[in-house]
């Protein structure tokens, strides 16, 4: 038998061919393997559900809680969950791959949270309460890596980034002797917002002077500590109208001939986007730099 050595050419040809059947056969794996991939995403805060629409994932999402609102086109296929009496039967239905949860809800439902993704093999996050800007950016992060979105997270927080340095730069040369007063609610007893907390950076943002800069979270405070204060401004976080805000305080003794008892001097901007940690947090922070300055 003679054995005859292939052309030069030839072996080329069937070196070709067998680069494109495995390139092939690669692809076929990656097509399949992608679709294995499908998501069934439980998002148990509004400031994760909007970031998870951000970094594009809102198909993914099938749980989301009761007071989500954002973004408005969020489909209402969408099982809405109460954290406050959280439906473990609804969330083993929704045969869920990621749960999302918050740490400052997050001890109340671990048991109903820990046994869903026993049964369904969901894998759980559970994020941090962000009380800084900068932890906001930590947090798209860390949603942006466990749905697969990283890159998606990164440019996320590129452009937030540079947003912020536009809104700061509009008001760099703008300054304000005022002592701004965050109030979170009159009745039953008076709430305010202090050091470390999520407005109180976007105050230190500004650098404007919080009245309460000297305690932490939302303490409740006395009529006779909030007038030794004298604020000269007050911006509320609850929602609530200008006329319920001014008639509240100035049912409150004492209050009633300060400067926050003129309406001019109280504001109350979208209560969802100043205290929602998520990338909605440059438009919260404008409304408060127009609440102070203009």
């Amino acid at each position: 038998m003679i054995i005859k050595k292939l052309p030069r050419h030839t072996k080329l040809f069937f070196l070709t061919l067998f680069t494109i059947v495995m390139t092939a056969c690669s692809n076929e794996s990656a097509v399949d393997q992608s679709s294995n991939e499908d998501m069934n995403i439980i998002s148990l805060i509004p400031s994760n559900t909007e970031i998870i629409a951000e970094l594009g994932s809102t198909e993914d999402l099938v749980g989301i809680t009761t007071v989500d609102t954002y973004p408005e086109d969020l489909s209402e296929d969408l099982t809405r969950l109460d954290t406050f009496d959280l439906d473990e039967e609804a969330m083993m239905a929704l045969d869920p791959t990621h749960i999302i949860s918050h740490a400052s809800n997050h001890d109340a439902n671990k048991d109903i949270i820990d046994r869903v993704a026993d049964n369904t093999g969901a894998e759980i996050l559970v994020v941090d309460d962000a009380q800084s800007i900068d932890a906001i950016y930590d947090t798209i992060t860390q949603v942006g890596d466990f749905i697969d979105k990283r890159s998606e997270a990164e440019n996320l927080n590129t452009e937030l980034q540079k947003e912020l340095t536009d809104l700061k730069a509009t008001y760099e040369d703008q300054q304000t002797d005022d002592s701004v007063l965050l109030l979170v609610s009159v009745v039953p007893d008076i709430y305010i917002a202090g050091d470390d907390t999520f407005i109180d950076d976007f105050l230190e943002t500004l650098e404007v002077e919080n009245a309460f800069d000297d305690v932490e979270g939302y303490p409740s405070v006395t009529s006779e500590e909030l007038i030794a204060r004298e604020p000269t401004k007050v911006i509320s976080t609850s929602g609530q109208d200008n006329e319920t805000l001014s008639e509240e305080i100035s049912s409150i003794s004492g209050l009633d001939t300060t400067e926050i008892a003129d309406e001019r001097n109280q504001c109350i901007p979208n209560p969802d986007t100043i205290s929602r940690p998520g990338p909605r947090f440059v438009e919260g922070l404008e409304e408060v730099a127009q609440c102070i300055y203009e």
